[in-house]
């Protein structure tokens, strides 16, 4: 019994992170530990391990007709809609008339999430967004990491400025910056916006504006209204896909959306 139990432990440690001890106010977003989640009818999560031996690829149904929205809040596609997601101004990739959305929760603290960015993202950038064939959303979920939300506050900001894209690439490649203490954090945050040329003194002044941090407690409500605990998790179009996969898995979720 005890030998299965560490086999299941190690299984799930895998694939997502884990989170930290939970801080429940508001601009300390609230860490929960990594799960699977759950159908949306049930009033609960209900805390699982992810084993990947057992678990069948997600079966998903491509948009026919997508019917995107675009405003002056960002593009909401009707996949986004279908699952409670805001319009996004910034993080977004691609076409929002593709069959496919894929939306990331993420957190710059993961190392899952770094995984998947390093490892995986660029293939799948090149071979399924730049194609046209998905338009990939990013939100952000900041459990595992002390400074997680400064950094998801600062990829917000940066999106204001143009550069969220960039910004989000420094701060996956800074991913310890996000265990130390505020001061250490803030400080890695202002030394990648000079380098890539961003207005540190707006984006510190964004961090701080109670709309900036309104827009981050809406992506946790998100979230959490859809049962995610833990990053990395993924939706393709309204199926769930968790944890940091190769890229080989993405070909074949995705290729068999596609018909193959």
């Amino acid at each position: 019994m005890h030998v299965r139990l560490l086999v299941l432990i190690l299984l799930l440690s895998l694939t997502a992170c884990t989170a930290a001890t939970p801080v429940p106010s508001p601009t300390a977003i609230l860490r929960l530990p990594t799960v699977t989640p759950e159908q949306l009818s049930q009033s609960t999560p209900t805390p699982r391990i992810i084993r990947l031996s057992e678990s069948p690829l997600p079966v998903f149904t491509p948009t026919p007709i997508p019917t995107p929205v675009i405003s002056a809040a960002g593009i909401t596609t009707a996949n986004m809609a279908q699952l409670g997601i805001s319009a996004e101004p910034y993080a977004i990739l691609g076409d929002p008339n593709a069959p496919v959305t894929i939306i990331e929760f993420t957190d710059f603290g993961c190392t899952f999430c770094r995984r998947h960015h390093l490892l995986t993202f660029p293939a799948l950038r090149e071979e399924f967004i730049s194609s046209g064939q998905v338009f990939y959303v990013v939100r952000q979920l900041p459990v595992t990491s002390p400074q997680g939300d400064q950094a998801a506050l600062a990829a917000l900001c940066a999106g204001e400025q143009g550069k969220y894209w960039e910004m989000h690439d420094q701060l996956f490649a800074a991913g310890d910056a996000w265990y130390s203490d505020t001061t250490t954090a803030r400080k890695r945050i202002i030394a990648i916006a000079t380098d890539l040329g961003l207005d540190s003194a707006a984006l510190q002044s964004c961090m701080e504006h109670p709309a900036t941090q309104a827009t981050l407690a809406r992506h946790v409500s998100e979230a959490h209204a859809l049962r995610v605990f833990g990053t990395p998790t993924f939706f393709i179009n309204n199926q769930l896909f968790a944890g940091a996969q190769p890229i080989a898995r993405w070909r074949d979720v995705l290729g068999e959306g596609r018909g193959r």
